[in-house]
C-alpha cells in the first residue's frame, strides 16, 4: 500500500461533499443540502464505535472516517493513537500519550487548530511547501481561514505560522507500511536472498533465475551446501559472485552421482 497518496487521494475525493439538513441521503455530496450537521461520516462511526452523534461537528469523523476507508478499523485506531476521536482534544491527547505531537508539520500528518483555549478544529494535511500547510477538512468552507462549522469538505491552505494551528499529530506509518527491498540479488550477513518486487521475495521455492535454478528456505535465504529435499539428495554450490548452482544427486552423500544440473 503506498500510503501517503492513498490517504490523500481519498481524503480529497470527498472535496465537496456537503452535510445535510436531516438524515435522508447522507452519501450523496450534494443531495439534501442543510446546516443541521447530518453527514455520512457520523453514520459510519456511529458503526464503528457505537456513539450516536448525528448533528454534531463532525470534523473529527471526518479524519477518523477517512484513515479507516483506507486503513480499515484496527489499524486506522492505532495511527490515530489509540482510537477514533470526535472531539478535537480527544485527538490532541492521543497523539500527545504516544509520542506523535510535532510542531512542524508533513505531509499526512493530522492537523489541529486552536481558538486559544483549545483544540476545536482538525484536518489532514496534504502539502506541505516552504510558506504553507495545505489542508483537507470536514465542516469548514471554501473561505480563509479556520471556518471550524462551514458544512462541507473542502482544501484549504494556511501560513506555517498562523497563529491559530495548534501542532501536528503525526500516525506511526510503521504500523502499515510494508518493507521495501531492492528487486534482484540482496546480501546480509545470512545469505543471498532474491526480491521480485519492492515488497516480496522468494521463500520456501524454487526459482530459475537467469539459466540457474534455486532453492530457497522459509527465511528467504538460498541454499548452499547439501539438503535433502522430497527424497532426493541436491548440492548447491556457491559459485563466483552469488550464483548458487544447483547439482541433482541420487543415492546417499557419500556414493552420490551427479545427474545433471539445473
Amino acid at each position: 500500500m503506498n500510503f501517503v497518496n492513498d490517504l490523500i487521494e481519498k481524503a480529497k475525493s470527498w472535496a465537496g461533499y456537503l452535510e445535510k439538513k436531516d438524515g435522508n441521503n447522507l452519501d450523496v455530496f450534494a443531495a439534501n443540502a442543510g446546516d443541521n450537521n447530518y453527514t455520512c461520516f457520523a453514520g459510519d462511526y456511529e458503526i464503528h464505535t457505537g456513539e450516536s452523534l448525528q448533528g454534531q461537528p463532525w470534523c473529527a469523523m471526518y479524519v477518523s472516517q477517512v484513515f479507516v476507508q483506507v486503513f480499515g478499523l484496527k489499524a486506522a485506531k492505532k495511527l490515530l493513537g489509540g482510537a477514533l476521536y470526535h472531539y478535537c482534544p480527544t485527538g490532541v491527547n492521543q497523539f500527545k500519550k504516544v509520542g506523535n505531537w510535532y510542531k512542524k508539520p508533513e505531509s499526512r500528518d493530522v492537523i489541529f487548530f486552536t481558538n486559544g483555549t483549545r483544540s476545536y478544529h482538525t484536518g489532514i494535511v496534504i502539502e506541505v511547501t516552504s510558506s504553507k500547510v495545505k489542508t483537507i477538512e470536514g465542516n469548514t468552507s471554501g473561505a480563509s481561514g479556520v471556518i471550524e462549522n462551514g458544512g462541507g469538505v473542502f482544501q484549504k491552505s494556511y501560513s506555517l505560522s498562523y497563529e491559530k494551528i495548534m501542532g501536528y499529530g503525526r500516525p506511526d506509518w510503521s504500523i502499515v507500511s510494508k518493507p521495501k527491498y531492492k528487486p534482484g540479488w540482496n546480501h546480509n550477513g545470512n545469505g543471498w536472498w532474491y526480491a521480485d518486487t519492492n515488497a516480496t521475495y522468494f521463500s520456501s521455492c524454487w526459482q530459475i533465475i537467469n539459466g540457474h535454478k534455486y532453492r530457497f528456505n522459509p527465511d528467504g535465504y538460498a541454499l548452499t551446501g547439501w539438503h535433502e529435499i522430497d527424497g532426493e539428495w541436491y548440492y548447491f554450490e556457491p559459485r563466483a559472485g552469488h550464483d548458487l548452482e544447483c547439482a541433482l544427486y541420487v543415492s546417499d552423500r557419500t556414493g552420490a552421482q551427479s545427474i545433471g544440473k539445473f
